[in-house]
Order: C-alpha cells, then structure tokens, then sequence
C-alpha cells in the first residue's frame, strides 16, 4: 500500500502504535470485575490505497462519506491509518469505525449494504481507497483491570509536555489472531519518540507488570487521521 500522507487535511494527525497482544495468566474472573463498563463496539477495516489516491480525493471521498443518507447517528466516530514504514506485520491500512452498541452495528451496516447510494459511493471511491467490507473485524473498547488502572497511574506520574492517549481493544471474533490490541496515540512522530525514551528510562517495572498478564509482538507504526466525530453528540 502507498504510504498515503493526510497532515493538515483532518482534524488530527498523530503517530499510532498498534500491538496484538495474548492474555498470560491474567485472572479473567478478577479481571472482568474490576473492569470499566464497555462504552463502544469497534470494527476495523482492511483498505488499501488505489490509483487514484490523493490528498485531494481523500478530503473529497471523507466528505461525501459523512454525507450519505445511510450513515447512520450511532456510528459515532470513524478514523483511518496508513502503514508508516516497512517494518509493519502487514502492508494495508486500516479504516476504524465506533458504534454505540453492537446491535447499532448490524443495523447500520443493514441499512448501509441495502443503500443504492451508499453503494454507489462505496464502488466509485474504490480507485482512491479500496476497503474489503467483507473482513471487517470487531472488538470491544475496555480496560481490562488493575494493570491498565497502573498504568494510568504511571502516566499521570511519568507523561512527557506532549500529549497522549491509550486504547485497548478485547477481541470479540473466535478467529482473530490476537486477544486484544493495545493501541498509542502521539501527536507527533517525535512526540513518540521521547515517550518510548521516558519509557525505557522509567517504565521498567510497569513493563514487568504487563509482562505478568500479557505477551504482545513488536507493535506497527501508522499515521492515523480522524473522519468523523460525533462522540459530543453522543456523551
């Protein structure tokens, strides 16, 4: 896929770390108690970037896509990411899409797939960014115990000036190759850097405490971009 460059043409632009992780020997009984409710049903898309893929067409197709008829008000955020690097354990992006519940998702999608103009749309943007809707992949957005909760602690303590988010997603398909993915957001490549820096410095025995519940393999790089918000509307 080509390394698509969208900077200043979304509201954000950040740098994203993705790493699939498996549970060790989590306590799940533990672990579930002490979780916070799940909020969000998160899907992702594989895409891949056409010949006709341009900053131009990008901004276009967005724009078009938040327009249609068929979207519906429970897809409440959508966001892309385009591989940074040659180093990726794959070479797509990725198109993520959040509902408010996974009975909102199957009703959009309904509604979406039974849409002349959708399809229409969907058929006619494949030469900018082709995304196969039929491997989309679902998880749940949550955090899955006392680790995470340290974690947030570690941050509060140790964050470098720049900002930074963190997400984690639990796998809900009985054939997803990871349990869960654990997501970084930076605002800046070098942003990025400084934090793995202030990691490695300090985060030794935050690193022993993931290492307890989980393995995860060596994480991908993309620069993701942010299509739809509507997370304001729906708080």
């Amino acid at each position: 896929m080509k390394n698509i460059k969208f900077t200043s043409i979304f509201s954000i632009t950040a740098m994203l770390i993705i790493a699939g992780c498996s549970d060790n020997s989590m306590d799940q009984e533990t672990a579930s108690a002490e979780a916070a409710p799940v909020s969000y049903y998160n899907q992702f898309v594989p895409c891949v970037a056409g010949p006709d893929a341009s900053p131009e067409n990008m901004r276009k197709m967005i724009a078009e896509w938040n327009q249609l008829e068929a979207m519906s008000d429970d897809l409440v955020w959508g966001g892309g990411y385009s591989p940074k690097g040659d180093n990726n354990g794959q070479d797509n992006g990725w198109w993520e899409i959040q509902w408010t519940s996974k009975e909102a998702a199957d009703a959009g999608w309904e509604v979406w797939m039974a849409n002349e103009e959708a399809q229409a749309w969907d058929k006619k943007t494949d030469a900018v960014l082709a995304c196969d809707n039929s491997m989309v992949s679902s998880w749940t957005f949550t955090m899955p115990g006392a680790v995470a909760k340290k974690y947030d602690n570690w941050v509060a303590e140790n964050g470098t000036a720049e900002a930074y988010f963190y997400g984690i997603y639990e796998a809900l398909d009985d054939d997803a190759n990871f349990d869960f993915l654990w997501l970084n957001f930076h605002q800046t490549f070098e942003g990025l850097e400084a934090g793995n820096s202030n990691f490695a410095e300090n985060g030794a025995d935050m690193q022993a405490s993931f290492d307890e519940v989980a393995s995860c393999r060596a994480p991908d790089l993309y620069d993701s971009y942010e299509f739809r918000n509507l997370m304001s509307d729906a708080s």
